[in-house]
């Protein structure tokens, strides 16, 4: 079955392909590389909040996102103040 790639890379899982993985409504799709080759694998939508933390395995550290966010103002603040010491 073809489906066309729009010019921002999407693609439309045509509807047979989506009743058949069963993600009609709600769900995903696992996109597994295998050489050259693509797979889709559906995920329904109440099995797609299991897939949450499945990376977590490849992370080195688990951060919490308000430790990011202060990460992130520090630098800000860092890089204006360094802006404002140059003038």
């Amino acid at each position: 079955m073809y489906a066309k790639i729009s010019k921002k890379g999407q693609v439309t899982i045509p509807k047979p392909i989506r009743q058949r993985l069963n993600i009609e409504k709600e769900g995903g799709v696992l996109f597994l590389v295998e050489d050259n080759d693509v797979k889709l694998k559906g995920v329904p939508g109440a099995q797609a909040n299991l897939l949450a933390g499945s990376l977590k395995k490849y992370a080195k550290e688990y951060v919490l996102l308000n430790g990011v966010r202060k990460k992130i103002k520090g630098k800000i603040a860092d890089e204006v103040a360094a802006e404002g010491i140059s003038d």
